[in-house]
């Protein structure tokens, strides 16, 4: 067993046409560092890069499938916006798979936090209180 350093760098801006290009290529590196770009630099079309991301939820890989619930999380982000009712509705459905669990209640939360601020910091607030916990 080999271990590998890896470097933090920020992809560059991409497009969902420069997502599927890299996944028909089967260049699952590019096509991560693509998904990135899309959701933190998109050319503006969140519908696009939505409805992108909610077909990756179902793709064979499972690094994709991952990095595209948290991908959901920074288009609520970055525009503000998306179509919460699916976007929801998938996500919860994807946290029953174990592999995505963690990305997919991360961006729930995000998703919350972004499209609905006021309703987080109560949420937030009540959890601290009911925590026993955090009295100590």
């Amino acid at each position: 067993m080999t271990h590998e350093h890896r470097t933090f760098h920020n992809p560059p801006p991409a497009r969902p046409v420069d997502v599927r290009a890299a996944l028909d290529r089967e260049d699952i590196t590019g096509a991560l560092d693509a998904m990135v770009g899309c959701a933190l630099y998109g050319d503006g079309d969140w519908r696009e890069s939505q409805e992108l991301y909610l077909a990756l939820l179902d793709h064979d890989d499972r690094q994709v499938q991952a990095l595209s619930a948290t991908c959901l999380g920074h288009l609520a982000r970055v525009y503000g916006r998306l179509d919460e009712g699916r976007v929801v509705v998938a996500l919860r459905k994807a946290r029953l798979r174990p592999h995505i669990r963690g990305t997919a209640t991360n961006a729930l939360e995000d998703i919350e936090e972004f499209l609905h601020p006021r309703r987080a910091r109560w949420r937030g607030r009540l959890w601290r209180l009911v925590r026993p916990w955090a009295w100590l």
